[in-house]
């Protein structure tokens, strides 16, 4: 069997998913990470194999940046995909069936999916410590899965998709905390997908938080729409949502 992984992953927790898999089915595999602006300008033709493409959701629907990457640049030949969709403890909504859609533009049929519950990107309070070892369990079975025969599987979502979060007006992104005079961490510029920390184009910032988790508390989000819609999740999502697997 051969395994082309696919991944757009900001903090690292949709990689460390595809990751999972792959390496549990004990064969060898390809991975592509397109996360970064100058990976998705690269286009990728794959032939003859299985695409585990692994995507956080954002809002209940694919990254944007990871839809256009999979519209303009991917090509297929005699593939099918399995589709990981990592989410905060909050919803997986259409992210899953768009997913399914866009496969199957490129002549690629889905056939497994899995939601899987991570940690959320705005608080570490949604989703504590997952993915954990019940998750990771899941994706063992996928793993197995994937080892078998395998037909057409339809994951639930809605068609027409839910509205698309709106741009945030006017665009904001993270900003020094007050204790801080600099970035000292360098890293956080290398994980930002857009670019934007880089330029300081808050247009650019699609809020995904991987510069905030790796900048030791020297960069923090103060938007007030922000802080409030974070509240709203610490309050609301608490209670644990198990991940699912859809296996044909």
């Amino acid at each position: 069997m051969n395994l082309t992984l696919l991944t757009f992953s900001p903090t690292g927790q949709s990689k460390a998913c595809a990751l999972a898999v792959a390496k549990a089915t004990k064969q060898e595999f390809a991975l592509f990470d397109v996360t970064h602006f100058i990976q998705r300008r690269k286009s990728l033709s794959v032939e003859d194999t299985t695409l585990i493409i692994a995507i956080p959701v954002y809002g209940g629907r694919v990254p944007l940046l990871f839809a256009e990457y999979v519209k303009n640049q991917l090509t297929a030949h005699n593939c099918d995909a399995i589709v990981i969709a990592t989410f905060g403890n909050r919803a997986v909504e259409d992210a899953l069936v768009e997913m399914e859609d866009l496969l199957s533009a490129k002549g690629i049929p889905l056939t497994a999916a899995a939601s899987i519950g991570c940690q959320h990107s705005y608080s570490d309070r949604v989703g504590q410590k997952r993915p954990d070892i019940e998750d990771f369990q899941l994706l063992d079975r996928l793993a197995v899965h994937l080892n078998g025969k395998r037909t057409i599987v339809h994951p639930p979502g809605n068609r027409p998709y839910r509205q698309a979060m709106p741009r945030a007006n006017p665009p904001y992104m993270p900003a020094l905390a007050a204790s801080s005079e600099t970035i000292s961490n360098r890293q956080c510029y290398r994980v930002c997908p857009t670019g934007a920390l880089a330029k300081q184009d808050p247009t650019l910032c699609i809020h995904c938080c991987a510069c905030i988790q790796i900048s030791n508390h020297e960069l923090i989000m103060d938007n007030p729409w922000f802080v409030n819609f974070t509240k709203n999740l610490e309050a609301t999502c608490q209670k644990r949502i198990e991940s699912i697997l859809y296996l044909s």
